[in-house]
């Protein structure tokens, strides 16, 4: 057995590497961290090649598989494969125990076991009912379980993904339930809703942008592809950025997702680069203030070339509005400042409903993102990215209190991410941020006061003028 479970590791290690390796999305707080030790992997069943998958995806680790009597008693041919694998036959119909007492004893000597809870391949993409084995495996023996996430689009071109998660230790549910029965049913419970969580984390992020071929956008031009290939390496060498993700979720998941706005807080004029920068896949546009292009024609220049659009601040534009819609209706994420303008204190200018809007009349989610940094050369930075928000399955566009409370909900989850960011940052770069921004505000406080001296020295002298054209 030993001889022939090497021979198949060898022969099928090219082609499975070719056509079968997942791409892994570690679902954790510490994604550097391994799961040491005996551990069960329990995962949903989309197809008979899942088992290949899961080899992959965790290299190096021998996993005994449980698997139903009809698939290990099909033939004598495919009975002799899947012993050499170290399979473990499961009799669901008399529903004995021989298979979990083999299991705990197999844990136990510092093994692993992966286990397809459901017990059947799911037929409409939905989890089935999960099955109490896995439960009765790590609570016989202590050994916690890895929640997975399989897609199931296994295949050269399928986009074959997998999503692995925090692990799930059996010792509460010791303490919490009296007897055996609860704690299995409890943990079995959590299991499941966990794999789920991680399932609707999948549909939300990832299976819209790959359900459709988008096309590319119109304002992508060469004007608009230069400056943003040349900015992006610029940004490295310069702010070395730091991305912290909401709840350790995987880097990049965001990035799948089309037709959502991207709402950031707004310190300084770089805050619009910056979020092009963290959104550098997806070619976003920039809702952006006509007045200010209108006074700094180069700044305009850089961002009609961008493919922002233009909104007039001095009253409700409804045909900037209408035009933002038609772009997240067509696939084109939006980058929002809600503040609506440059904002140097630790607290947050008044929100104003524009993205919450604009995300409940197109059914787009919203995307947050706080960039603490205090815009020096060569200082790292740090941005915090938020899990996406659908405020669109719970508040209604047409409802005034609707609109008012998602858009509290949207600054608590800024100040949210904002303490994130303050966790993940030193307490000297938390400083610096500080000092940074009140020497910014001060800036702007004096250049206002200069350009508010100057317009009334010019008003004194067209008064003085016209005193004297009267004479």
């Amino acid at each position: 057995m030993f001889l022939l479970r090497w021979f198949l590791y060898l022969t099928g290690l090219i082609p499975a590497i070719l056509f079968f390796t997942p791409k892994r999305y570690f679902l954790r707080a510490k994604k550097k961290t391994g799961y040491k030790g005996p551990v069960i992997v329990a995962l949903n069943h989309t197809s008979f090649l899942d088992y290949v998958c899961a080899l992959l995806a965790f290299p190096f680790r021998r996993l005994y598989v449980l698997v139903s009597a009809q698939f290990y008693d099909f033939n004598p041919f495919l009975t002799l494969m899947v012993r050499a694998m170290g399979v473990i036959r499961v009799d669901a119909v008399s529903g004995n125990m021989d298979a979990v007492n083999k299991a705990i004893k197999l844990l136990n000597k510092g093994k692993s076991i992966m286990i397809f809870p459901e017990g059947h391949i799911e037929t409409e993409g939905k989890l089935l009912e999960f099955g109490q084995a896995a439960a009765l495996m790590s609570l016989g023996s202590g050994a916690p379980i890895v929640p997975v996430y399989h897609n199931g689009k296994i295949g050269p071109g399928k986009k074959d993904k997998m999503f692995i998660g925090e692990l799930i230790f059996p010792d509460s549910y010791l303490i919490k339930e009296d007897n055996l029965q609860e704690q299995s049913k409890s943990l079995t419970k959590d299991l499941r809703d966990t794999i789920e969580k991680y399932r609707q984390f999948y549909l939300d992020n990832f299976l819209e942008a790959e359900g459709r071929r988008l096309k590319k956008p119109e304002h992508a031009n060469f004007a608009y592809n230069l400056i943003k290939l040349t900015a992006h390496p610029l940004v490295n060498l310069l702010m070395h950025p730091k991305f912290v993700f909401e709840n350790g979720m995987a880097r990049g998941t965001l990035y799948r997702q089309k037709g959502m706005v991207l709402v950031g807080n707004h310190s300084w004029w770089m805050d619009a680069p910056l979020m092009y920068y963290i959104f550098f896949k997806l070619s976003p546009k920039c809702i952006a203030a006509s007045d200010v292009a209108k006074i700094n024609k180069m700044w305009g220049y850089f961002e009609g070339k961008m493919g922002c659009i233009m909104l007039d601040r001095s009253g409700f534009d409804w045909g900037a509005i209408r035009t933002c819609a038609d772009c997240l209706k067509n696939g084109t994420p939006l980058v929002v400042f809600p503040e609506g303008h440059m904002n140097y204190d630790d607290k947050f200018l008044p929100f104003m409903s524009g993205a919450v809007m604009l995300s409940l009349m197109t059914h787009t989610p919203i995307a947050p993102v706080y960039m603490h940094t205090t815009y020096k050369p060569f200082n790292r930075q740090v941005f915090v990215i938020g899990e996406l928000i659908r405020f669109d399955r719970t508040y209604q566009m047409t409802d005034n209190n609707s609109v008012n409370l998602a858009n509290e909900l949207l600054m608590k989850k800024m100040y949210e991410l904002r303490q994130i960011a303050m966790r993940e940052s030193s307490p000297k770069f938390n400083r610096k941020v500080s000092e940074r921004r009140k020497q910014m505000k001060a800036n702007l406080e004096r250049a206002n006061a200069s350009k508010k001296e100057a317009e009334e020295k010019e008003a004194l002298k067209d008064s003085g003028e016209e005193i004297r054209d009267d004479a």
